[in-house]
């Protein structure tokens, strides 16, 4: 047999599939498994879904979340934030 036909076999659509849904990190994922479009998206979402970011803002509704986020990327602050920082007695800040 010819060996680059055994590599092909090797990483198919359904392994690189399976392989996706362990790895969390797109830098684990093997060259042969990245010609798969669906193996790549299935990677970064599962890299993105439990990032430090996502992590901080889980109690907050899902609209109010992503405004926190886009905020925070944005370098202001977020109508949470604001409240936190007005509302608070123990620091005599002025905003």
């Amino acid at each position: 047999m010819i060996p680059f036909l055994i590599e092909e076999s090797k990483f198919s659509r359904k392994f690189c599939e399976a392989l996706a849904q362990r790895i969390s990190v797109e830098a684990y994922v093997p060259q042969e498994c990245k010609r798969f479009d669906n193996v790549m998206v299935m990677v970064r979402r599962r890299e993105s879904v439990r990032s430090a970011r996502s992590v901080a803002f889980e109690g907050m509704s899902p609209g109010e979340a992503h405004a926190a986020m886009a905020a925070m990327e944005r370098g202001h602050l977020n109508p949470m934030q604001i409240q936190r920082r007005m509302t608070n007695r123990k620091s005599k800040r002025v905003w």
